[in-house]
C-alpha cells in the first residue's frame, strides 16, 4: 500500500506544493511522508490527491459513518467545554467544521502535512473564522507554550510510521494545556497513544472497527 515516490516526482510534488497559497515555505518535509499513499499517484501531496483522499479514503477509513463517528466524537468532548482545540491532520476540514458547528465559542486550529488539504479545509470552512489552519508537520508544532485543551487526531497516529509516532505524541503532550484531553479516532487495531498519556475511555464504535479514546497527559513523556 506503501511505496515511496521516485525522487523525481517527489521534487516536482514538492515544488507544486510550494506553489499552494497554503504553503509553509519553511516547511522540510519528511522522507516517509514522500509515498504513494493508498495508490494516489502522488500521495497528498497534490489536488488529485487530496480530492482522491476525501471522496474515496477518508469514507473507507470512517466505514462510510463519518458523520457518526463526529457526533460520537464530539459527546465524548462535550463535558470538557473545550474553548482552543487543535486537530492534527485535518486533511479536508470536516471534522473541524463538525466541531466549529458543535462549540461555538471555541477556536479550533487545524494543521496538516499537505498544503493541498488545507486549501479544501479553507473552502470548506471559509465562513467560520474561528478556524485558523496551518501547514505544519504535527512532529514540530510552531507554538512554544501549551495553547490548547484539546488535541484531536481522526485516523492520525495509527498511520504514522514508528520513527515518525514518538515525535507526533510529543508535539501533542506539549502543546495540551494542563487540564486539557487527547481525543483519538483511529482503527481498533492500531495501537493507543501509550506511554505519556493516560487513558480516560476507550469506547469501539462501527462493530467493533473503530476505537475512539479520550486520554489526559502524564507527567511526562519521554523520547521512544
Amino acid at each position: 500500500m506503501l511505496k515511496p515516490m521516485r525522487p523525481s516526482l517527489a521534487r516536482r510534488c514538492i515544488a507544486d506544493a510550494s506553489r499552494s497559497p497554503r504553503s509553509n515555505p519553511g516547511i522540510a518535509y519528511p522522507r516517509w511522508y514522500l509515498q504513494h499513499w493508498h495508490f494516489l499517484p502522488e500521495g497528498y501531496l497534490s489536488r488529485r490527491g487530496a480530492t482522491g483522499y476525501e471522496a474515496v479514503i477518508r469514507r473507507l477509513y470512517n466505514v462510510t459513518r463519518e458523520a457518526h463517528v463526529l457526533r460520537r466524537l464530539a459527546e465524548l468532548m462535550r463535558p470538557h467545554k473545550p474553548e482552543d482545540i487543535l486537530e492534527l491532520g485535518c486533511g479536508p476540514g470536516r471534522a473541524l467544521e463538525a466541531l466549529a458547528e458543535e462549540f461555538p465559542r471555541a477556536h479550533l486550529t487545524g494543521a496538516d502535512l499537505s498544503p493541498f488539504m488545507l486549501e479544501r479545509a479553507e473552502r470548506r470552512n471559509h465562513a467560520t473564522p474561528r478556524v485558523e489552519l496551518i501547514h505544519a508537520d504535527g512532529s514540530a508544532l510552531p507554538w512554544d507554550e501549551p495553547a490548547f485543551d484539546a488535541v484531536v487526531a481522526i485516523h492520525y497516529f495509527g498511520h504514522l510510521p514508528a520513527p515518525a509516532r514518538q515525535p507526533a505524541l510529543i508535539e501533542a503532550h506539549r502543546n495540551l494545556a494542563p487540564g486539557g484531553h487527547l481525543y483519538v479516532v483511529d482503527h481498533a487495531w492500531h495501537p493507543s497513544p501509550g506511554p505519556g498519556f493516560e487513558p480516560l475511555t476507550d469506547k469501539r464504535l462501527l462493530l467493533g472497527s473503530l476505537a475512539l479514546s479520550v486520554h489526559r497527559p502524564a507527567s511526562t513523556l519521554a523520547p521512544g
